[in-house]
């Protein structure tokens, strides 16, 4: 196999050595094609249950440090320059006390572990470029960081999730030597544009907006195979996750057995530390219960996963997790036109609303999540299709990972040309609508919007050259005055030609003002209440009748010197005229010229005058 121009570091977690970062699993093949790709892993006790790609390298390291030499990493850490520049700006945030000085000198510690590990790996030997790629934001981060010193052509990038900033049980901040590795890595990846603005927000003093960009995940193409036939009374529900706590398969369990009504099949995909004690409890909760059939299907790849789901109907994707970081499964359900149902926990709505999917309390109980699965039990199965559909268009529209996953792995390639300073191209994620009523509705508001636009185009620009023509033709009419007063007597003269134009409104006709988006909706507002109970809303009532008064009585009843006039949509003419002056009401009001109009000449206000 060619070898290709760069070298790649990819650190994890677990992975390949466990169900979790299954991400990873689709992310790595294309970055295969821009890189040597070597794995390194900190999970060292755990056993390899992934197979790797061809020409991708794995190694760990053998055995934990002994706790001699870890003490002896942790004073060369208390003494170090990065240890008081994490302290100053904890203390500075006022959050440094004994238990972060202590929580600092461990993710010191790690991350000087895993930094002298890596140096001593063959890879750091060879002359191409490198970069060193994290699929995590944790404690070890700093120390791939500081693997730049070297003076090489290195770069470090990572990705950074929701779970890494907050914990998904307390809900409280991480600090994982962010000021550190703020100042030193690349780039900094998150799967959606709101993840980013949470990291800037909280972590970040908002210099080098450049470095913060997204990248969303991506899951492959569905395979095409025929669906055998189901019967249609039957609902086919799937869960795929690893068996431990945070996944709160007990809890559904358990609302299963107390379910009265509805005929299912139950499939989980996964393994884990919890397997033996879930299906025990199964056999004693649904063993004997009739109209339930379930099955452990234990740990499979994705490319069984997408056979499995190829070959047989399913109806709906089930998650009530309690803490799902990074939800591939539930992108490999809609790429594959299965209705997902979730807890919107961490990064669950990133990928899935209620258009796309639907989603459930973050923390439901147990008569909660029965009612739920008796109703999915009484739905049709069109409706279950026609749900999915709009999850597949979901999947085809923002997390294909021939676009994303291929996006990511070239930017990476050309991580060295990030300009810090240049903030990236925000894209937010919007779900619209795919149904036909509501896509009519829309062009229709649309169409409505642009004809109000165009329609205050065409007025505008009329207006201040009227105004300026009224204005140069009262000022030429003026005498010359002192400097201090040069502006007043064209506004005089100018509100004492309003009461002569007012003495004849009915020669004025009026013409009609263009509607605007704010008529309508006052339009829209006032049918609503024509529509109510009138024994409702005595209080409204009123208010509109005592709206309805002229505004001429109320200016003449209420004119005071020291008062500002009230500003109305009516014609400025009829408030700028003089109190012992009543035009009358049953006639239609004159035509405003384009000063008062305008508003841009107080001296025509009731107040002036």
């Amino acid at each position: 196999m060619a070898r290709k121009p760069q070298n790649l570091i990819l650190v994890t977690e677990h992975y390949p050595c466990s169900n979790q970062e299954s991400f990873l699993e689709t992310e790595i093949p294309y970055l295969a094609r821009f890189f040597n790709v070597h794995v390194v892993t900190r999970a060292v006790d755990e056993r390899m249950s992934r197979i790797l790609p061809a020409g991708v390298t794995f190694s760990r390291p053998v055995t934990h440090s002994g706790k001699l030499y870890r003490s002896w990493i942790r004073f060369l850490c208390r003494m170090s320059h990065s240890y008081r520049v994490e302290r100053r700006v904890a203390q500075e945030e006022g959050r440094w006390n004994h238990a972060s000085a202590a929580h600092t000198l461990d993710a010191l510690v790690e991350s000087e572990l895993l930094r002298r590990y890596i140096m001593t790996l063959p890879v750091m030997q060879d002359e191409r470029p490198l970069v060193i790629y994290s699929a995590n934001f944790n404690d070890y981060l700093y120390g791939l960081c500081r693997i730049k010193e070297m003076g090489k052509d290195i770069h470090v990038a990572a990705r950074c999730h929701r779970a890494n900033m907050f914990d998904p049980q307390t809900g409280e901040r991480r600090e994982t030597l962010n000021s550190l590795v703020n100042q030193s890595i690349d780039a900094l990846y998150f799967t959606s544009e709101e993840r980013r603005n949470v990291y800037v927000h909280h972590f970040t003093d908002g210099s080098s907006p450049g470095k913060y960009r997204v990248a969303p995940l991506g899951v492959p193409e569905p395979l095409v195979l025929l669906d055998p036939p189901e019967e249609d009374y039957v609902l086919q529900i799937v869960t795929c996750s690893p068996i431990e706590d945070d996944k709160r398969l007990p809890l559904l369990i358990e609302a299963m057995s107390r379910m009265k009504v509805g005929v299912f099949e139950w499939v989980h995909i996964g393994d884990g530390s919890q397997r033996e004690a879930v299906e025990k409890l199964a056999q004693e909760k649904l063993g004997d219960k009739p109209g339930v059939k379930y099955q452990f299907l234990g740990f499979m790849s994705q490319e069984e996963r997408y056979k499995y789901y190829a070959e047989h109907r399913l109806d709906v994707f089930l998650s009530v997790s309690s803490s799902e970081s990074v939800p591939s499964a539930m992108l490999e359900a809609m790429a594959n036109r299965i209705f997902v149902c979730a807890t919107a926990v961490d990064g669950v709505t990133d990928v899935l609303s209620n258009e796309t999917g639907l989603l459930m309390p973050e923390n439901p109980t147990v008569e909660q999540l029965t009612a739920f699965l008796e109703m999915l039990c009484s739905m049709d199965k069109d409706k279950f299709a026609a749900r999915a559909k709009l999850g597949f268009e979901c999947w085809q529209q923002w997390f294909n990972a021939a676009e994303n996953c291929m996006a990511f792995a070239t930017e990476l390639s050309a991580v060295e040309n990030i300009q810090p300073d240049e903030p990236p191209k925000e894209e937010h994620r919007h779900f619209h609508s795919w149904k036909p009523e509501e896509q009519a509705a829309e062009v229709e508001a649309e169409k409505e919007a642009e004809a109000a636009e165009e329609a205050a185009e065409v007025e505008e620009p009329e207006e201040p050259a009227e105004a300026e023509e009224t204005a140069e033709a009262a000022s030429s009419e003026q005498p010359d005055t002192e400097a201090g007063e040069e502006a007043a007597p064209a506004e005089q003269t100018q509100a004492e030609e309003k009461p002569a134009e007012a003495e004849e409104p009915e020669e004025i006709p009026l013409e009609p003002r263009p509607e605007e988006p704010a008529d309508r909706a006052a339009r829209e507002l006032l049918s609503m209440i024509e529509e109510m109970d009138p024994s409702e809303q005595p209080e409204e009532e009123s208010d509109e009748e005592s709206d309805e008064t002229p505004d001429t009585e109320s200016v003449e009843k209420n004119h005071q010197p020291d008062e500002k006039p009230v500003e109305t949509s009516e014609p400025a003419a009829e408030t700028t005229a003089p109190a012992e002056q009543e035009p009358p009401k049953t006639e239609p009001a004159p035509e405003p010229s384009a000063e008062s109009e305008t508003g841009s000449d107080p001296q025509n206000s009731p107040k002036s005058v």
